[in-house]
């Protein structure tokens, strides 16, 4: 599996390839003794998740899939304007991971590479690649 695995109902036409690049150049530019053997089998490279369903039942659906499977990946959910996911879904998405939504606007597509850019480029690294800090957007 790849580090970055995406679940989408492909309705927002995001350009996931990136999105992508922007996490694995974050996770390349990790310090080596960060990253940890997480012992997952075919999940074993798979860092983060993210999730892209405008029906907020079919996001949870799936990011408690891949949690069944790998219950400390991180999820990236996201939302629109339009969409019915809510703080109140999250909450719903079962394993040990941390989970952050942000927004996509169709106004403004690129807005969400800039918005993940500006967020990873803040973070420092501490504990084994993990998610960073979750923000919440209400």
């Amino acid at each position: 599996m790849e580090p970055v695995a995406v679940l989408t109902d492909g309705e927002r036409c995001i350009n996931y390839e990136e999105i992508i690049q922007l996490f694995m150049d974050w996770i390349d530019a990790a310090p080596s003794d960060s990253v940890k053997e997480t012992g997952r089998g075919d999940w074993e490279k798979s860092r983060y998740c993210i999730v892209d369903y405008r029906n907020a039942e079919q996001a949870v659906a799936a990011a408690k899939a891949i949690r069944a499977f790998v219950p400390d990946v991180p999820v990236l959910v996201l939302t629109d304007f339009s969409s019915s996911i809510r703080k109140r879904h999250l909450q719903q998405i079962t394993g040990t991971g941390a989970v952050k939504m942000m927004l996509w606007n169709e106004q403004h597509p690129d807005q969400l590479k800039s918005s993940i850019e500006r967020w990873l480029h803040t973070l420092e690294y501490g504990a084994p690649i993990t998610m960073p800090s979750v923000l919440y957007l209400r």
